[in-house]
């Protein structure tokens, strides 16, 4: 069966064509029934001469079509037509990192905020038993609003590089592949945090790390090439910056994040705060005076946190900014949630048990009043002696960050109660912040 755009095959009308793989093709189409558009991907029939492949395609497809997160493009469902595997996708309208790396490199703040997003797929996706495996810009949108839309889950492009690329060996695009993918060794979740790191550099330099004039010297360089630093390349991105895209980097898997929840750990800070070159991504995001209590916005991170983790600071302090109502801020923040039953729950608590509050904020939470010191109106007059005593008792929590953490707080905040909610923000679990803010009361 020939596919060609005009075409109808089944319920379907072939309305352009999106892409070309060497696996496939993919096609924009519109639902004859529901006048929905979709993507298709028709699989090439070369599976049939290899029942094996096929298999593991079909088993892949299944799980795929089992993830719903807001960051990775739905699949919809899968069928034969005629003997061709054809998968009928969410059609993402957006850009490809890809395309937009075409007209040079991304500014800094949107690099972050894009791979933010892309680790929160990530870190879903993994915690499901699933690598992507292979993750490169072509395979990563972003839609018009922002929204980040990882594609292509589990499907790799087998027929790009015969021996590097079949089956029970490494897949991927050669720009983009793990060390151990080139050495066909077992991957985990770490070779996707490599790809990303790879894509990382690209997006805030407008240069791959690693580059060849062959196969095989991309491959070997993939081995030995120690890419220079992005820093050196572009002098706003931040050394800490940096520093966490060479860790991703790293040739040895155990010598990289051990997570896409540790990796978007580090990012974090630098995606809520204000650094070199970072202001033309924020200029696109309103920024309207907050409007709802801090107190509520408090509690409603407090329970987003188990079901997101630590990115819920950040979700939470984006949807402020852009809402007025608490009620719309809810609705905004629980597409986040990526389990069904999981962000019906979330809803029904926030309507129910998120009251005006007129108490200390700490208090309102359920954890220990802390310490006002509302005389310390300038942050510079913030004891040194206090910070290095937060630093200490910060680090138990999230590590040698910590310091980094509370500097950047003491620059911002007023009096001391203000610091010691800031910096408790950034310990995920709602127990180990009750801990901290009742040690700092003592």
């Amino acid at each position: 069966m020939s596919f060609l755009v005009g075409q109808t095959v089944g319920d379907y009308e072939i309305v352009d064509i999106l892409g070309r793989g060497g696996m496939g093709r993919v096609f924009r189409v519109r639902n004859l029934i529901s006048h929905r558009i979709d993507a298709m991907k028709v699989v090439l029939p070369d599976l049939e001469s290899d029942p094996a492949l096929a298999d593991r395609f079909l088993r892949e497809i299944q799980v795929h079509a089992s993830l719903n997160h807001p960051n990775i493009a739905r699949l919809n469902t899968a069928l034969r037509l005629e003997g061709r595997l054809v998968m009928i996708l969410e059609y993402v309208q957006g850009v490809s990192l890809d395309e937009r790396l075409r007209r040079g490199p991304v500014g800094l703040r949107e690099a972050v905020d894009i791979i933010i997003q892309v680790l929160s797929a990530l870190s879903y996706a993994h915690a499901c038993g699933i690598i992507h495996r292979d993750l490169k810009p072509a395979n990563i949108i972003v839609t018009p609003t922002g929204q980040v839309k990882l594609t292509d889950f589990g499907i790799a492009h087998a027929a790009g590089a015969p021996k590097l690329t079949r089956t029970g060996l490494a897949l991927g695009s050669l720009y983009y592949v793990s060390p151990e993918q080139v050495r066909t060794e077992p991957v985990d979740a770490r070779s996707d945090l490599y790809s990303l790191g790879v894509t990382f550099y690209e997006l805030v330099t407008g240069k791959r790390p690693i580059d060849g004039a062959s196969e095989y010297s991309i491959m070997n360089a993939h081995l030995t090439h120690i890419p220079v630093a992005p820093a050196s390349l572009n002098t706003e991105i931040p050394a800490e910056i940096s520093a966490i895209i060479l860790k991703a980097l790293a040739k040895d898997a155990k010598d990289r994040f051990q997570s896409a929840h540790e990796f978007q750990s580090e990012l974090l800070f630098f995606g809520a705060t204000p650094v070199s070159g970072l202001a033309a991504h924020d200029a696109q995001v309103p920024h309207a005076a907050p409007a709802i209590d801090p107190a509520q916005l408090a509690k409603v991170e407090a329970k987003l946190v188990p079901l997101v983790g630590p990115v819920a600071t950040r979700l939470v302090a984006r949807a402020a900014r852009r809402h007025s109502s608490l009620a719309d801020l809810c609705r905004s923040i629980a597409e986040n949630i990526p389990e069904n039953r999981e962000r019906a729950a979330f809803l029904r608590s926030c309507e129910a048990n998120i009251q005006p509050v007129r108490t200390n904020t700490a208090s309102a939470m359920g954890a220990p009043a802390v310490p006002s010191n509302s005389g310390a109106a300038n942050p510079q007059l913030l004891d040194p002696t206090v910070l290095a005593a937060v630093r200490q008792k910060l680090a138990t929590y999230i590590g040698p960050i910590a310091g980094m953490v509370v500097t950047r707080a003491a620059k911002r905040a007023r009096n001391q109660r203000e610091l010691y909610e800031t910096v408790a923000a950034e310990i995920g679990s709602a127990k180990d912040r009750e801990a901290f803010l009742a040690s700092l009361a003592r």
